[in-house]
């Protein structure tokens, strides 16, 4: 009996386990573009670092944190962070800025 019992105790422990991790959908590199065109790279890595660049060769690396559906990002290059509600569609992501003067990234494909 006490057999059965500890087996239980440790599955159930491996599912709790499982059941706790959660995994970043954003990690990877995706390429696409702004709303007018430009074409750029976002590459977010494990933990919280992220690496931009765009077809201009601007280049600048930052942090990310993901909240709920919403991701703030804040590059060397910029003033502040800025907030984007992400979206993960058919394997594309979608960045929209939550404020209007922060271009907003459509149709990115991970590579």
């Amino acid at each position: 009996m006490k057999k059965y019992l500890l087996t239980l105790v440790l599955v159930l422990s491996v599912f709790v386990l499982v059941g706790c991790g959660s995994k970043n959908e954003l990690e990877g590199t995706w390429e696409g573009a702004t709303e007018d065109g430009m074409q750029t790279t976002f590459t977010f890595k494990s933990g919280d670092a992220v690496h931009y660049e765009n077809e201009y060769g601007i280049k600048s690396d930052g942090t990310y944190e993901i909240k709920d559906d919403v991701v703030t990002i804040k590059l060397d290059t910029w003033d502040a962070a800025i907030d984007y509600k992400y979206e993960i569609k058919d394997g594309k992501l979608t960045l929209t800025a939550q404020n209007k003067y922060s271009p907003s990234y459509t149709d990115m494909e991970k590579k």
